[in-house]
C-alpha cells in the first residue's frame, strides 16, 4: 500500500520536510477552522458588548490615567459583602484644565472609607473620556474583566473534541518523522475507540492500530499507532503489511506512516 510514495523515505533519521498529511491544514479541515473561528468571535463579541455598556469596564480596559480630586460629600450605602459602604461624591480636574465629578462606593478594605468633606482623593479616570471614573482601588463593583476574557477560552476548551485529537496526531507524527526510525510490520488487530468527538460534529473517530514489527536491536515486538482516517482502517486486515514510525523511548506510541501519505 502506498509503495511508490513510501520508496524515498530513509528509515533512519534525519529527514527533511513532512509529508501531505502532516501539514497542520491536515489536522484541522477548512471547514472545522472557519466553524471555530467563527464561534470564537460570537462568544467574544458577547462579553465584549456588555464591557462596552457598562462604564466601569471601559475604565477597567483602559487607557486611564489618575489624577488627585477632593471629596464632595459622603454618605451611607449599602453593597459591601459583610458591611455597609460609603458613597463618596468628588470633584477632579484633568491636565487640560477641565473639571468633572463622580461618584463611587468604597468598602472597610478601602483606603478612603474613612474619607471626610473636604479630603484629598485619587480619581482613576478613562483618558479619551474623562466622565468615565472611579475612585482609584475603591471600587467594590468593579466588574472581573479577567472573566469575560475567558468566554472564548473556555469555548475552544468545549469545542476541543473538534480538534484536539487530530492535531495531537499530527504534531507526534511530525516530530516522529524528523526523529524517530521507520520499521515494517503486520497489523495485528484494529479497535475503534469508543469516543473521540462529540456525536454529530465533523471529523473521524479515532482507532488504535496494534502493529507487530522488528524492533531496532531487539527482538519481535508490539507497538500501537493512531489512525484518524476511516477509510485506511477499513483496509487493514490483520497481517496487511504497513510502515510505523517509532521513537527511542519504546514505550511511546507510534505514528502509522500510511495514515499521512496523503
Amino acid at each position: 500500500m502506498f509503495d511508490d510514495e513510501l520508496a524515498g523515505i530513509p528509515a533512519q533519521p534525519p529527514r527533511a520536510g513532512v509529508l501531505p498529511g502532516m501539514r497542520l491544514s491536515a489536522a484541522i479541515p477548512r471547514s472545522t477552522a472557519i466553524l471555530l473561528i467563527g464561534l470564537v468571535v460570537l462568544f467574544a463579541i458577547f462579553p465584549l458588548s456588555i464591557m462596552s455598556a457598562d462604564p466601569k469596564a471601559k475604565l477597567g480596559l483602559g487607557p486611564s490615567h489618575t489624577a488627585q480630586g477632593r471629596v464632595l460629600s459622603v454618605g451611607d450605602v449599602s453593597g459591601c459583602r459583610n458591611s455597609g459602604g460609603h458613597r463618596i461624591v468628588y470633584a477632579f480636574s484633568t491636565q487640560d484644565g477641565s473639571v468633572f465629578r463622580g461618584a463611587s462606593m468604597v468598602c472597610e478594605d478601602s483606603p478612603y472609607y474613612s474619607a471626610q468633606v473636604g479630603d484629598p482623593i485619587e480619581v482613576r479616570f478613562l483618558t479619551r473620556d474623562p466622565a468615565v471614573n472611579a475612585v482609584a482601588g475603591g471600587d467594590a463593583n468593579e466588574p472581573p474583566v479577567f472573566l469575560f476574557m475567558i468566554f472564548p477560552v473556555f469555548f475552544l476548551l468545549v469545542l476541543s473534541p473538534m480538534y484536539f485529537p487530530q492535531l495531537r496526531e499530527v504534531m507526534r507524527a511530525r516530530r516522529l518523522y524528523k526523529r524517530g526510525f521507520l520499521v515494517q510490520g503486520n497489523i495485528i488487530f484494529v479497535k475503534k475507540r469508543s469516543a473521540g468527538t462529540w456525536p454529530g460534529w465533523p471529523g473521524s473517530s479515532p482507532a488504535d492500530v496494534y502493529v507487530a514489527h522488528q524492533a531496532p536491536g531487539s527482538g519481535r515486538t508490539e507497538t500501537v499507532a493512531c489512525c484518524m482516517n476511516d477509510w485506511l482502517v477499513n483496509q487493514l486486515s490483520p497481517g496487511t503489511t504497513v510502515h510505523v514510525l517509532l521513537a527511542s523511548n519504546k514505550s511511546e506510541r507510534g505514528a502509522l506512516l500510511e495514515a499521512f501519505i496523503r
